[in-house]
């Protein structure tokens, strides 16, 4: 499977994904300006739920970094990061990363995502979510995946069930947020459980 998965590299520009309301896509140049507005009016109602944000990461120096990463990351199969739109508006809403990726005997990742404050409650994330689970077991060839929220996030917390998440333990200070190691609640999707719950053609191409 690794094998294969090496000689399938997916150009992070030519990849697009498309939900019922939403469509999802990398980062571009262009979307520095938004991805900075969106993330400032945001500021207040994302700081609990993420790791601290550095001085500078709302400024363009900062995007043009975080791009290149990302980009090199894409390319050398480590995370692939894509942006949140709104399909008719065309609007940045949010973000969702497959992040740390494991190959090996793993063959394994984790899920990050997050969401502005007003688009909460449209189902504009699962939509996401599940578009980006089969993007990950399908086209990356992932086996299995993680995620991992805070205990209070019941919101974050119902989505990653509906998606077919199993809760799977509890870690004591587990990831650092906001400038403080926090505990988690663990959950676990492996691909067949994802594809017998959506019914999905888990040989479709």
């Amino acid at each position: 499977m690794w094998l294969r998965r090496k000689k399938e590299r997916y150009s992070a520009i030519d990849t697009q994904l498309v939900a019922d309301d939403v469509f999802l896509r990398p980062a571009r140049i262009e979307d520095c300006d938004e991805w900075i507005s969106v993330r400032r009016e945001n500021r207040v109602y994302l700081k609990p739920f993420e790791p601290a944000w550095p001085e500078n990461c709302l400024t363009e120096d900062f995007f043009i970094r975080r791009l290149e990463r990302l980009n090199n990351d894409w390319l050398h199969d480590r995370t692939y990061a894509f942006l949140i739109f709104e399909k008719n508006s065309g609007e940045l809403s949010g973000g969702i990363n497959i992040n740390n990726i494991t190959r090996g005997a793993g063959q394994q990742a984790s899920l990050g995502y997050w969401i502005s404050q007003k688009c909460q409650g449209r189902g504009w994330m699962t939509q996401s979510a599940l578009t980006v689970l089969d993007f990950a077991f399908r086209r990356v060839r992932l086996a299995r995946m993680n995620a991992a929220t805070l205990p209070h996030n019941v919101k974050s917390r119902n989505m990653l069930l509906r998606l077919g998440f199993a809760e799977e333990g509890f870690a004591k200070r587990y990831i650092q947020i906001n400038g403080v190691r926090e505990d988690h609640i663990l959950y676990g999707l492996n691909r067949e459980d994802f594809y017998d719950s959506k019914r999905l053609d888990l040989s479709a191409p």
